[in-house]
């Protein structure tokens, strides 16, 4: 049997707007398996971003079920989500999402305080994070803070964060939005790496076709229902 990651099954979010409400995605059905790499395209407003965040749990849908890691979201409150996610799921933005008084080393490692206790002690977390930014060519830029960085590192710092949990899952939301085209083929040269090397299974959302042909599988998105390209 296939070991899926994620399932979603006739997912649908509206939202209540003035007059009526609003329906952002509808049916939506997807699985992904362990491993796979998933691109969603779509315009800009389809519903991209919405259907990322109910598939992480970080947002309820209003109809339909979603499976994380063989448990149901709809089931779980938001602690227990959240301890769902710990250590599991690592997460990519468009806007790096970077703490401002952290350095680069730093950042990496906040994640690893979220870990139970004792499985990644203060050494080991330091150890594990600079492995990880090294395996972004980062390794020379430890003690820099984000301002000190460009855009293309930051988000190395952001991929080297994701990472640095070993996670099963890994959510990307524009990971190269606010890159120019070198330096985003850069940052994605090193996910994909890192996501093969770690067997991770990705969920890429983005608008740049090319960048979705590099997945196993294209699904699109308009106006809120989602088809295998």
């Amino acid at each position: 049997m296939t070991d899926y990651r994620i399932r979603a099954r006739e997912l649908g979010k509206q939202v209540a707007i003035r007059g009526g409400g609003l329906e952002l995605l509808r049916g939506v059905d997807l699985a992904v398996a362990a491993g796979e790499a998933v691109a969603i395209v779509g315009a800009s407003g389809s519903g991209k971003s919405t259907l990322l965040g109910l598939l992480a749990g970080l947002d309820h849908a209003s109809h339909g079920s979603v499976e994380l890691l063989g448990e149901r979201l709809e089931a779980l409150d938001e602690d227990r989500r959240a301890r769902l996610r710990a250590g599991r799921v690592g997460f990519v933005f468009q806007s790096f999402q970077l703490l401002d008084g952290l350095s680069a080393l730093e950042n990496v490692m906040a994640p690893l305080a979220l870990l139970p206790r004792g499985d990644a002690r203060a050494a080991e977390a330091r150890a594990r994070s600079t492995r990880a930014l090294r395996a972004v060519g980062l390794g020379e830029r430890l003690a820099h803070f984000p301002s000190q960085l460009s855009g293309g590192e930051q988000q190395r710092v952001a991929l080297a964060r994701a990472f640095v949990i070993r996670p099963m899952v890994l959510f990307a939301d524009e990971p190269t939005g606010n890159l120019d085209r070198n330096t985003g083929e850069q940052v994605i040269g090193r996910l994909f790496q890192l996501q093969r090397e770690q067997g991770a299974t990705l969920v890429l959302v983005t608008h740049d076709e090319r960048l979705a042909r590099r997945c196993d599988a294209r699904y699109r998105l308009d106006e809120g229902v989602l088809s295998r390209c």
